[in-house]
């Protein structure tokens, strides 16, 4: 009698234990925001231009004004949302509800959304943000200086990464080298740090690009809509365009599931 019962408390014990650790990690997967393995993990890839206040210069539509910007982060911080960098992708499990803020052409007027960034950043949420520089703006009237750059880089909240050296349509390009490579040594000189991801001058590629992307980058953004997930292909990553009409309202459902 005393076995069986002994028998009995231990096979109690050992269901009890596995059932928690059963729950221990569904609870893990949910607070991290991990998906099934098959179906990857979505990522939203913001697309942002210029962050300034509209005063008739270019296209409205590629400006978004510091405060809206601001008011998006700030929900994004609210919504628990952890925005990362491409060099985050390698750990995306462990992250929860990631998301990629990126800003393409390298305008001076970025350093607003470096200060808003740098500004709603505390202890729980630590902001970043992609920046794709083009090579030949750098220093120029509109483009962000060399010393800015050096300085966002240095700050670990911003990731400055190439939008090729001059912005052509790389499916008409011949000389990859400069597009492709002499923009990435030239950022990493300036940086000291290691780029990883191509952003493609007005979405435009095709097999041939990506070949060539391939021996020197392991990522690429396009201009495609949507949400990108890490199954898809890293030289075809899609992004969601936010533009100067954008609402807090439509932000959200844009970014949410």
């Amino acid at each position: 009698m005393f076995k069986h019962s002994l028998l009995k408390s231990v096979c109690a014990f050992i269901i009890l234990f596995l059932t928690g650790m059963v729950q221990l990690k569904i609870a893990s997967a949910v607070e991290t925001g991990a998906s099934p393995s098959k179906d990857g993990y979505h990522v939203p890839i913001l697309m942002y231009h210029a962050i300034d206040e509209y005063k008739g210069n270019g296209m409205k539509e590629l400006y978004v004004t510091p405060e809206n910007f601001e008011s998006q982060m700030l929900y994004l911080k609210s919504a628990g949302f952890t925005p990362i960098t491409f060099e985050d992708l390698s750990h995306i499990g462990n992250i929860k509800k990631p998301i990629i803020i990126t800003l393409d052409d390298g305008y001076k007027n970025n350093m607003n959304a470096y200060y808003i960034l740098k500004k709603i950043s505390d202890a729980s949420f630590k902001p970043k943000a992609a920046i794709f520089m083009i090579g030949k703006k750098i220093g120029s009237q509109s483009g962000l200086s060399v010393n800015q750059l050096r300085e966002i880089s240095d700050s670990g909240i911003i990731s400055v990464q190439p939008h090729t050296e001059t912005h052509p349509r790389l499916t008409e390009t011949v000389n990859y080298t400069k597009e492709l490579q002499d923009i990435k040594a030239k950022l990493e000189k300036i940086t000291g740090r290691k780029v990883s991801t191509l952003a493609y001058p007005y979405g435009d590629y095709n097999d041939k690009v990506i070949e060539e992307t391939k021996k020197y980058y392991q990522y690429a953004v396009t201009t495609n809509p949507g949400k990108a997930n890490t199954t898809d292909s890293p030289y075809e990553l899609k992004r969601i365009r936010v533009n100067y009409s954008t609402s807090l309202t439509t932000f959200k459902n844009m970014v949410n599931p």
